[in-house]
C-alpha cells in the first residue's frame, strides 16, 4: 500500500504548480464561453486534472536508479492477451470449484496489480461521460488511448531517460485499463442523484455570467495591458528601461481608440465577453468613453505620479508638501471607495458615475440571445 501512497503524495505536491500555470488560461476560456467561473465546475475540472496527474505518477513512480535499471534483464513487453490470468491461476493454485482457493488468490500480488489497473481508469470513464458528455464508443477509445499512453511511457524508457524499460509493456494492462474506463461509463448514472447534470452546470454558468464580476474586468484589463506591452516592446528595448508614464499613455490611447472603433470593446473585453455602454444600456457615446478613461487615467495614475515628481524631499513644511498631503488624503478616500465598491453589487465606480457608463455582458446563451445585464 505504501508504494501507492508515494504517487498520491507527489501528485498533491505537484498539482498546485500545474494549477497555477493553467488558472489564467482556464479563467479566460470560462469567461469567454460562459461569462463566469462557477465553483462546482471549477472543482470538477481541477479534480480531473489532479486525477490524471496522480494516475500518471502511479504509472512511473517510484523511479529506480539508472544503474539498477541498466542491470535489469527481464523482457521489455508482454504481448499475449490474458496471460495475467494464467499467471494468477498458476501462482495461486486457483480452482473455480474450490472456494478455499479464492482467498489465496485474492492475496496474490498479481491480483492486486490487475485490480489496481482496473480501478485506475474507472474515474476516467466517469469524468468523460458526466462532464464531457462522451458517448460509450468515445469513452472506449479514450480509455484505450490513455492506457496506451501509459504503456508507451513505460516502453519508451520514460521517454529516453533510462537505458531500458524498468516496467514492462503489458497488453493485459491495455485490456484491463480500457475495461475500467467502460465500467466508469456505465456507473456514471449512479452519480446523477447527487450531482447536477452538465446542462444544469452550463445553465448556472450562463445565469451567473449575466453579471460582470470584478475578476472578469480584471482579466480583460490584464489582457489589454499585455497587448500594450507587446506593442511598445521594441521601444522599451531601445531605452533599456521601462518608462511607466509612456506605457500608461499608450495604454490610455489604445483603450480609447479600440473602445470607439469597436463600440465599447477592446481586445481584452472581446475575449472575456464584456463591453462598455451608457448607463441607459445604449451604445456609449464618444464623449462618454473619453470621459470614462480619462478620469480613470487621472485618478488612478496621473495624479499620484505627478505628486511624486513635484513632492519636495527636504522641506516638509512647505505649501507644496501640504497641498500634496491633502491630495493624498482625497485619493485615499477615492481608492477606498473603489475597493469597497468592488464587493458591492450594482455600485458604480467614480469614473462610471461621472461618465454615465457601465459594463454589460455580451455572452450568448444556447438560444443565441445576447445577454446584456447591468453589473
Amino acid at each position: 500500500m505504501n508504494v501507492y501512497m508515494v504517487p498520491i503524495k507527489v501528485g498533491i505536491i505537484v498539482f498546485p504548480i500545474i494549477a497555477l500555470l493553467i488558472t489564467l488560461p482556464y479563467m479566460i476560456k470560462q469567461y469567454h464561453k460562459y461569462g463566469s467561473i462557477p465553483f462546482l465546475r471549477t472543482f470538477i475540472v481541477y479534480s480531473f486534472i489532479l486525477y490524471l496527474l496522480i494516475a500518471w505518477f502511479m504509472v512511473i513512480l517510484p523511479l529506480p536508479k539508472i544503474e539498477e535499471v541498466a542491470k535489469m534483464t527481464r523482457p521489455w513487453a508482454q504481448l499475449i492477451p490474458f496471460d495475467a490470468l494464467r499467471v494468477i491461476i498458476e501462482s495461486s493454485n486457483f480452482n473455480i470449484l474450490d472456494f478455499s482457493t479464492y482467498i489465496d488468490t485474492l492475496k496474490n500480488p498479481p491480483v492486486y496489480q490487475m485490480l489496481f489497473n482496473f480501478v485506475l481508469t474507472i474515474p476516467f470513464g466517469v469524468y468523460l461521460r458526466y462532464y464531457f458528455n462522451r458517448k460509450w464508443w468515445e469513452v472506449l477509445t479514450c480509455s484505450f488511448m490513455l492506457s496506451f499512453f501509459f504503456e508507451v511511457t513505460q516502453f519508451s524508457c520514460l521517454f529516453g531517460i533510462y537505458p531500458r524499460p524498468y516496467r514492462m509493456f503489458d497488453v493485459d494492462d491495455l485490456i484491463v485499463n480500457t475495461l475500467g474506463g467502460m465500467i466508469g461509463y456505465f456507473i456514471t448514472p449512479l452519480f446523477s442523484k447527487i450531482l447536477p447534470s452538465r446542462d444544469k452546470l452550463d445553465e448556472k454558468a450562463y445565469l451567473k455570467g449575466e453579471k460582470v464580476s470584478f475578476p472578469r474586468k480584471a482579466i480583460a484589463t490584464l489582457i489589454d495591458f499585455i497587448i500594450v506591452c507587446i506593442i511598445t516592446f521594441s521601444g522599451i528595448l531601445e531605452r533599456n528601461t521601462l518608462d511607466l508614464s509612456i506605457l500608461m499613455l499608450v495604454f490610455l490611447a489604445y483603450t480609447i481608440l479600440f473602445s470607439v472603433l469597436l463600440r465599447g470593446k477592446t481586445l481584452g473585453k472581446i475575449i472575456v465577453g464584456i463591453k462598455v455602454v451608457g448607463d441607459d444600456g445604449k451604445k456609449a457615446r464618444i464623449d462618454q468613453i473619453l470621459l470614462r478613461y480619462l478620469i480613470k487615467y487621472v485618478l488612478y495614475f496621473e495624479v499620484y505620479h505627478a505628486t511624486l515628481v513635484i513632492l519636495p524631499t527636504n522641506d516638509s513644511g512647505s505649501y507644496k508638501y501640504i497641498i500634496i498631503m491633502i491630495i493624498y488624503m482625497m485619493l485615499s478616500i477615492i481608492y477606498l471607495k473603489t475597493f469597497i465598491n468592488i464587493f458591492r453589487k450594482n455600485k458604480p465606480q467614480v469614473y462610471e458615475s461621472l461618465s454615465h457608463t457601465k459594463y454589460v455582458s455580451t455572452i450568448k446563451n444556447k438560444k443565441n440571445k445576447e445577454i446584456e445585464e447591468v453589473n
